[in-house]
């Protein structure tokens, strides 16, 4: 079931969010970043703001999902998903909440930054109907790529979802 997050369980994204980085190699997440995890501020404001999701399993966040508006549209700026529940479709219910919620809005597409070479990124989201895009020069979503890059992060792409 995919659900809001009770305030309470805020804390437990940040070990759903380590634990899930743990998947990456410190060629493509470098060490400095794999402990770093979403600030509780972040969670919260996005909590208040409607922007984000827990995949619930027995009462107990075990993946979630956090939106932002950026650039006029729904951006997924974080998605894990606890690696003992991985391959068990909590990552596509995840991203089809994300996808009705941005319907709701009224926003015509979701975006979204990932690895262009790693499956369970960009191939996942290829096939759920994203196609990677070069974002406008001077958006937030170009800004955000430079700021990965920056950060260490290599091999990103942007990605992006129209709604119908």
């Amino acid at each position: 079931m995919i659900r809001p997050p009770e305030a309470a369980e805020l804390p437990l994204l940040a070990r759903i969010e380590r634990r899930a980085a743990r998947l990456f190699s410190p060629e493509d997440l470098p060490s400095a970043l794999s402990e770093h995890t979403l600030p509780a501020g972040m969670l919260s404001d996005a909590r208040d703001a409607g922007l984000l999701w827990v995949a619930d399993s027995g009462g107990q966040p075990i993946g979630f999902a956090l939106a932002q508006m950026l650039d006029g549209q729904l951006h997924l700026a974080e998605m894990d998903v606890d690696p003992s529940h991985a391959r068990r479709g909590i990552g596509s219910a995840l991203l089809r909440h994300t996808l009705a919620q941005a319907g709701l809005r009224a926003c015509a597409a979701v975006t979204l930054t990932t690895f262009a070479h790693l499956p369970w990124n960009a191939p996942f989201y290829r096939r759920h109907g994203f196609l990677a895009f070069e974002p406008p020069a001077g958006s937030a979503l170009a800004d955000q790529l430079r700021a990965e890059a920056a950060a260490g992060l290599r091999n990103r792409v942007a990605m992006r979802r129209g709604i119908a």
